[in-house]
């Protein structure tokens, strides 16, 4: 039954991954992070990482580290019409096992990984 489940829900995800993400600049990471958000913690100006839920919606929060002298290293791009784009993809080994890039601010979901 959760094997049927889980296909259901990634194909779900596939053909309706649902709005923009929506990039947020906070001072200290949320304790809940909200759906559709991604928080970019920092202050004065400094980018340290990004914290946001799974868009699988497993529950789990994945954060992305943007200091430059740590790896693994994600590259944050804003585009002047608002969205934002992350790179390399976020790959969660562990869990949900969920694949996924965020162009444009969207979720672009990579194989069968997702939830």
């Amino acid at each position: 039954m959760k094997t049927a489940f889980q296909f259901l829900k990634r194909l779900w995800l596939r053909f309706f991954p649902g709005g923009r993400l929506r990039l947020q600049a906070i001072g200290e990471e949320p304790d809940f992070p909200r759906k559709q958000i991604a928080y970019v913690v920092g202050e004065q100006g400094h980018q340290w990482h990004i914290v946001m839920a799974c868009p699988c919606n497993c529950g789990e929060n994945i954060y992305l580290n943007l200091l430059p002298d740590s790896r693994p290293l994600w590259r944050l791009t804003t585009h002047s019409d608002g969205t934002f784009t992350l790179a390399p993809s976020v790959w969660r080994t562990a869990g949900c096992r969920s694949h996924f890039f965020i162009r444009r601010s969207r979720i672009e979901w990579c194989g069968q990984a997702v939830g």
